[in-house]
Parts: structure tokens; C-alpha cells; sequence
């Protein structure tokens, strides 16, 4: 398993801890909207203490230099995720939300890669095997075996 994969799955592991706390905030009156506000908040002031030290306090004039009108959309996407995942993990539960999550992502990153989006070679040129059609299969009918089994499918 690649340092990647690793990475990628400790972040899955987060992504459940974080929701668990921001529920918990959102409980005790901070409310959905107060809990990813702060989560955002925590998150900014991390990155640009990151980014002071290693480019120096001039970076947001560098940054502000190259801004374009789309780069607001990362950000918008990044709070529909936080925010539809503390909505389901309060409605139905961290397993049907990392499910549908999850299926989701697969789903986007099948079309992402054979569109060439992500950087890989698309279509012709790299067609995607067949274990990534299992795989995906696989993926859907544990995602139907998981909303059954919790009764909202």
C-alpha cells in the first residue's frame, strides 16, 4: 500500500471523528452552521499559519494576485461535503452517510478519470480495466446491502 492510500485512509478515518465532534458542538447550541464555521474557521487559521512560515506574511498578496473567479468553487464543494456529512451523520448515522459518500466519490472519480480530468489518460488511450467496473459493482451492491440493512433503502 502506498504512503498515498495510507493517507487517504486515515483521512476516512478522520472524516467519521470529525463528524462525531461537529455533531456534538451542533448539540450543545453551537448548531449546524456554527459547528462548520468553526471547523473552517480552525482550518483557515491553520493553513495560513502553515503557509506564513513557509512562504512568509507577503502570501496573501501572492495569492491575491492570481485569484480567478472559479476558485471559489473548491471552497463551496468543500462546505456541501462537511456540511451534507453533519446533516446525514444527525439523520441516519455515520455508516449510510460514509455509504453514500463513498459511492458518490466513486461514481465522480470513474467519470473524473475517464474524462481525463484528474491528469490520467482518458478513453482510448487508457481505457479503465475491468476490476475498476467490478470494483465498482462491488461497491454499489455493498451500498444497497448497507441501506437495507439499516431500512432506508
Amino acid at each position: 500500500m502506498t504512503g498515498a492510500a495510507i493517507l487517504c485512509l486515515v483521512a476516512g478515518a478522520g472524516l467519521v471523528v470529525q463528524n462525531a465532534l461537529m455533531g456534538a458542538m451542533a448539540a450543545r447550541g453551537a448548531g449546524l452552521t456554527g459547528a462548520l464555521l468553526c471547523n473552517s474557521l480552525v482550518g483557515l487559521s491553520l493553513l495560513g499559519l502553515v503557509e506564513a512560515w513557509r512562504s512568509g506574511p507577503g502570501f496573501p498578496l501572492r495569492l491575491i494576485e492570481r485569484v480567478e473567479p472559479w476558485f471559489v468553487v473548491p471552497g463551496l464543494l468543500g462546505t456541501l461535503f462537511v456540511a451534507a456529512c453533519l446533516y446525514g451523520y444527525r439523520q441516519q448515522g455515520a455508516t449510510v452517510t460514509v455509504t453514500m459518500v463513498v459511492a458518490g466519490q466513486l461514481a465522480a472519480g470513474i467519470a473524473a478519470d475517464a474524462a481525463g480530468l484528474t491528469g490520467r489518460r482518458s478513453g482510448i488511450e487508457a481505457p479503465l480495466g475491468w476490476q475498476t467496473w467490478i470494483g465498482a459493482a462491488l461497491l454499489v451492491a455493498g451500498a444497497v446491502l448497507v441501506l437495507r440493512g439499516r431500512g432506508t433503502a
